[in-house]
């Protein structure tokens, strides 16, 4: 389904980033892996997709940082081949009330996604302008769309992230490009069920559970594939019901 495209999936050595990029890899495509720091956890998803049989190399850099950015695209592209599938996940929330914040982390909350969403997808756009074709899928938080009580910097640049996102299939649409959001509450690598404090909040999604990585992982493939084609400025929540409770 997606054999002989090229992804960069951020954020990636772990979590709902590495469930992503396998699953990329599981249906054809070649996959860069991208972290920060986690090196060693970086380095075992480019092994694992080897042994899926497909190509992989480790991008090391701040996708908040313009220099990282273009240094990553660059590696991506002259190791593996132009990208065709961007996958922006690269995210850090900070838990605090409104008036705790400091400008500093304020600041630190929006750029991770609306600036760092921002660069990598204005890095790719030319290369796959130049081939009339691309997907951009941006992961993101309910909290965008509900408000973010206790975590008001986290919400704010979801909700800039999403504008980013219908923004970018609006402007682009037309010259072959697909950009969408997948929407998520809570995932299962962040939730223990044996804490009351996470267990209690299982009453607020319809399914009675959080969501699993393969359900994200299974739903940004399907945006990346042609059997998407027509679905783009959308966003899916892949949240286990928690917007609709």
């Amino acid at each position: 389904m997606l054999e002989g495209k090229v992804a960069l999936v951020t954020g990636s050595s772990r979590g709902v980033g590495r469930a992503v990029a396998l699953e990329l890899a599981r249906r054809g495509a070649d996959v860069a892996i991208n972290c920060r720091a986690s090196v060693k956890e970086g380095e075992a998803v480019t092994r694992q997709i080897h042994d899926l049989g497909r190509r992989s190399i480790l991008v090391t850099g701040d996708t908040r940082v313009e220099e990282d950015v273009d240094r990553m695209v660059t590696a991506v592209s002259e190791s593996l081949g132009e990208i065709d599938i961007l996958v922006n996940n690269a995210v850090y929330a900070l838990q605090k009330l409104f008036l705790d914040f400091t400008v500093e982390e304020w600041r630190a909350q929006l750029e991770y996604k609306s600036l760092g969403y921002f660069l990598t997808s204005r890095r790719v756009l030319p290369g796959m302008l130049k081939r009339g074709k691309g997907v951009i899928i941006n992961i993101l938080s309910t909290v965008g769309k509900r408000g973010g009580y206790g975590e008001m910097g986290y919400a704010v640049t979801n909700a800039g992230a999403m504008a980013l996102t219908r923004g970018l299939a609006a402007e682009f649409g037309r010259k072959g490009i697909r950009a969408n959001g997948v929407l998520i509450t809570w995932a299962e690598n962040a939730f223990d069920p044996a804490n009351p404090e996470d267990a209690r909040w299982l009453d607020k999604f319809a399914l009675g559970r959080v969501t699993r990585l393969d359900e994200v992982a299974k739903t940004v493939a399907f945006l990346a594939s042609d059997e998407s084609s027509g679905i783009t400025g959308s966003f899916i929540p892949v949240d286990a019901g928690f917007l609709c409770m």
